[in-house]
């Protein structure tokens, strides 16, 4: 396939080949991305106290048929709203907003940093991390906010006390979007709006033996 660079004028936008043949025409040149996420959970079982966090992954998939090539603007905002009833919310603010910037940029092989210039062949992706430590933008930590379960089958040391067990949070449920440009003179990728279900660890001062480990794209199934 020829490689093409993108050039994005203010009113026509114009795909050239590298021999200056323009492409067949398009429906929507713009249209170059289908944005994509998922969603990880870190448990980091060897620290005092316990840490959990969430890796949230975006992916930016060019589906148009030529490749992609432009300075990188890489910006954006991310949007985590927690779904709680009222009464469980409370009176705190439920969601995380943040900047996404190319410090979040987590994979994208076609990256040139000497030029800032970014190729994205037809097919391939670039995909964005934003690790999110439970906290809403009023710094609320939702590990304070939801109820728990023990999971009898794993005893942990009680920080500042005794042996007790592993505690696991309920199932709570949280909507992710967000926006996001890519090259400098396209346009706003917007993603829609997806829901996730999340479980977590509450923080403790390490586990007495071996205990079964939380999967990362499920942690709801932890034993209880």
């Amino acid at each position: 396939m020829t490689r093409s660079s993108l050039m994005f004028l203010p009113l026509l936008p114009i795909l050239f080949l590298a021999c200056d043949e323009e492409l067949p025409p398009q429906n929507n040149p713009l249209d170059l991305f289908a944005a994509s996420s998922s969603v990880q959970y870190n448990y980091i079982s060897d620290t005092r106290p316990t840490q959990s966090s969430f890796d949230i992954f975006i992916v930016y998939k060019n589906h148009f048929d030529e490749t992609l090539n432009d300075f990188a603007a890489m910006k954006g905002t991310i949007k985590i709203e927690w779904l709680a009833s009222p009464e469980e919310r409370g009176s705190i603010i439920p969601f995380r907003t943040d900047q996404l910037t190319m410090d979040n940029l987590f994979y994208a092989p076609g990256y040139d940093f000497s030029s800032n210039r970014i190729a994205i062949d037809p097919g391939d992706s670039i995909i964005l991390r934003y690790r999110w430590n439970l906290k809403t933008d009023d710094s609320t930590t939702l590990m304070g906010q939801v109820k728990y379960a023990s999971d009898r089958t794993c005893p942990i040391h009680v920080c500042g006390g005794d042996i007790g067990f592993r505690a696991v949070s309920s199932r709570q449920q949280f909507q992710l979007s967000s926006t996001f440009t890519v090259f400098q003179r396209s346009g706003v990728i917007t993603m829609t709006p997806v829901n996730f279900s999340a479980c977590w660890i509450q923080p403790n001062c390490g586990e007495v033996g071996p205990c079964n480990q939380p999967n990362p794209d499920n942690p709801c199934n932890i034993s209880r």
